[in-house]
């Protein structure tokens, strides 16, 4: 291999791995986006938002490879909104989208389902209210921090909070309001 082809297979590889990141889920529901240092004697280090964790192993339900966020710019693929998050929110991923959501000790255990046949964009916010047994009760779209008036979208992002069910909790209350935001 000359010294030039050497170079370019090198730089290509350095440039991949730049673009390499992982997403631990723990088995709480929280999902954390962020670089796995080491694995050493049950405890994982993870580079999250600067800072070297150590997760213990058993506490870890899994690590996946994701594209980072400069690699998600690169590409135009968009997986989260410009709404800062808030403290106890959780993520799942639904499909190719990313769904933030916050109902209180409550995580998703059945994924919405969602889809969009048009090429129209933008951040809808649903209210919801859920069951003790984690159905959906109510879902209302175009809550503050929407982005989109688009009827369709939300109308999308109504029938996807709807699909989805949480982990049932005997001892919650009768119902319990939160939120999802889809970006579409």
């Amino acid at each position: 291999m000359n010294k030039l082809a050497f170079l370019f297979v090198f730089v290509l590889g350095l440039s991949i791995s730049s673009f390499a990141q992982h997403m631990v889920t723990m088995k709480s529901g929280e999902k954390m986006n962020g670089n796995v240092k080491t694995l050493r004697d049950g405890v994982v280090e993870f580079l999250y938002k600067g800072n070297v964790m150590k997760l213990n192993v058993s506490d870890i339900y899994s690590i996946n490879f994701v594209e980072s966020q400069t690699a998600k710019e690169v590409s135009g693929i968009e997986s989260s909104s410009s709404l800062p998050k808030e403290v106890g929110e959780k993520q799942i991923s639904a499909g190719s989208y990313m769904v933030r959501y916050k109902v209180a000790d409550r995580v998703i255990s059945k994924a919405p389902r969602i889809d969009n046949l048009t090429q129209d964009k933008g951040t809808v916010v649903v209210n919801i209210s859920i069951d003790k047994y984690g159905h959906v009760l109510k879902a209302s779209p175009g809550a503050a921090g929407s982005t989109t008036d688009s009827e369709y979208l939300k109308t999308k992002a109504k029938q996807a909070a709807e699909s989805a069910i949480f982990n049932n909790a005997p001892t919650a209350p009768l119902e319990q309001k939160g939120y999802m935001i889809i970006v579409f």
